[in-house]
């Protein structure tokens, strides 16, 4: 049976995305019963049981007969968009039912993102394929070095691997089984507001349309990946007033030090408040327009240009198209195999 689902990320995906995740210790790999073989070399860690611990490997939670994933196929169709492709074996008796999960990793192991892919059911001594569109951050897809698959309750991948009712399967996102030396998964450290430097703000319209966009820079300032999302509000301008609009705009998770450009929409409720507004803030914080303004995140203020207007009605923006390969990344984020060899080396050395 083939299944495609579409996901699109939205400030539900940051606030689960910002949960912590435990990791721990793990135990041997339960031998194959009865069920299509794992891929060769992929690291899989089945349920906990009677065995011995392996040294630095994940546990899950305890499932007699765990789910197994193998065949898998990882194919971006852009810097945004992936198509996953994998068969779920139950090798026990009852129904498995659940989520299939799509967990990234950065280089040093750290969680970027978690992902649902969707929903599964797999009969009892069954074996079946699934495919899903998985819809990522901006930037995640280019940051990822491995990747990890399990299935966990409905709903509940956010609760990272304690909730997993399959073995875990780590691939680089080549679809080829991870390496054995690759960085284990770090536990995913809570994201703070502290952690987001906002700067370069700008807001435009296109014409007289009711096309609006924001572009701003921002940097994790921490010494942890810390992941987030962006919220513009807009004021009447009185003191201490409340918003009288807000806008979700753009995810992003960043490794320490890094910054990343980035684009997105505004969406009022009523367009022809941007007659009335006039002063706006960015807020940036792991939970995005579900976080309130206070005095620990005062946002980013500015006021709103004087050529932002209410659109006329009528007129409509000209269509505009973005190349497939655009990352909004900019050259702190970029990639380079011989520096992260270079980083792994005296990460060891250092130990």
């Amino acid at each position: 049976m083939m299944r495609s689902d579409q996901r699109r990320g939205n400030a539900l995906g940051v606030l689960l995305l910002g949960c912590a995740v435990v990791w721990g210790a793990g135990c041997k790999k339960e031998q194959p019963q009865a069920s299509a073989p794992v891929d060769a070399g992929v690291v899989a860690v089945a349920a906990v049981d009677a065995g011995v611990p392996d040294a630095g490997a994940v546990t899950t939670a305890k499932v007699a007969k765990p789910l197994r994933f193998s065949d898998v196929t990882l194919r971006p169709q852009n810097s945004i968009t992936v198509m996953v492709t994998y068969t779920l074996t139950n090798p026990g008796t009852a129904q498995g039912r659940g989520d299939a999960c799509l967990s990234l990793h950065d280089d040093q192991g750290a969680v970027i993102e978690v992902k649902r892919m969707g929903g599964i059911t797999v009969k009892g001594g069954t074996t079946d394929t699934f495919e899903d569109r998985v819809s990522l951050g901006s930037t995640s897809w280019t940051q990822t070095r491995t990747v990890m698959l399990y299935t966990a309750g409905e709903y509940h991948c956010s609760n990272g691997v304690p909730a997993a009712t399959s073995e875990l399967l780590r691939l680089l996102p080549t679809g080829q089984p991870a390496p054995a030396d690759a960085p284990a998964p770090r536990e995913l450290q809570a994201s703070q507001v502290a952690d987001f430097e906002v700067s370069n703000v700008e807001v435009t319209q296109a014409g007289l349309s009711d096309d609006y966009n924001v572009t701003y820079t921002v940097k994790n300032v921490s010494d942890h990946r810390a992941s987030g999302s962006g919220c513009l509000r807009a004021y009447l301008g009185k003191e201490d007033a409340p918003h009288l609009e807000e806008s979700p705009v753009g995810d992003f998770s960043l490794a320490p030090g890094a910054s990343e450009t980035v684009k997105d929409s505004i969406v009022f409720d009523n367009d022809r408040n941007w007659d009335r507004v006039t002063v706006l803030r960015l807020f940036t914080s792991p939970y995005g327009c579900a976080d309130d303004a206070d005095t620990d995140n005062t946002g980013f203020k500015f006021t709103k240009p004087e050529s932002i207007h209410a659109p006329e009605e009528g007129v409509e923006a000209e269509p505009v198209s973005y190349p497939e390969d655009e990352t909004g990344m900019d050259s702190s984020d970029a990639y380079e195999p011989e520096e992260e060899a270079n980083h792994e080396q005296q990460t060891t050395h250092g130990e």
